[in-house]
């Protein structure tokens, strides 16, 4: 029984971990018989004490990133955006991506005086807004299409937040000590 499980978990491993696996799991298959077979337990204790080692993407077809919390408690990292690089700080209090005139110039977006028919509510008070649709965004190996994002003027946003309408979209995410993970 252990040893069919012990092959289960094998065979789910992306092949980017089996090597760091391999050594673990021949030696503990290659236990005397003489002694008494292995309990769950310790075949847990077995698995736990290789060490993790990060993946770009997992057997099943996921894709993962991972941001490094920077000295003032926030998690920014380098998104492509419609095949341009942008800087984004992560901000899961904000209901939308959200950037000013001038990353919307650097991405490419052309917007008139009548694109900016929406209110939103900024901390710095409410402005007028342009809604746009991001064709993709990316961070690490992680890619997500058909973006919501409102368009701020220059003087109500200094920098390009990452708000809910993408970190929604990847299949899931957390902060573990002082990293963010995200899995889609």
């Amino acid at each position: 029984m252990i040893k069919k499980l012990f092959l289960i978990t094998c065979v789910v491993l992306s092949t980017a971990a089996l090597p760091q696996y391999a050594q673990n799991i021949s030696e503990f298959l290659a236990t005397p018989s003489a002694q008494e077979p292995a309990t769950e337990k310790q075949l847990a204790q077995t698995v736990a004490k290789t060490p993790a080692r990060p993946v770009a993407h997992y057997a099943a077809g996921y894709r993962a990133a991972t941001i490094q919390m920077d000295k003032s408690g926030h998690f920014s990292a380098d998104f492509r955006i419609n095949g341009r690089n942008v800087r984004g700080l992560i901000d899961t209090g904000a209901t939308y991506v959200a950037f000013n005139m001038s990353a919307a110039r650097t991405l490419g977006l052309r917007l008139g005086a009548s694109d900016f028919d929406h209110q939103v509510s900024t901390a710095n008070g409410n402005v007028k807004a342009a809604m746009v649709m991001l064709d993709r965004m990316e961070v690490g190996s992680i890619s997500v299409e058909n973006v919501e994002a409102f368009v701020l003027e220059d003087r109500a946003l200094s920098s390009f937040l990452v708000g809910m309408s993408f970190m929604s979209k990847v299949q899931s995410y957390r902060v573990v000590k002082d990293k963010l993970e995200m899995i889609n």
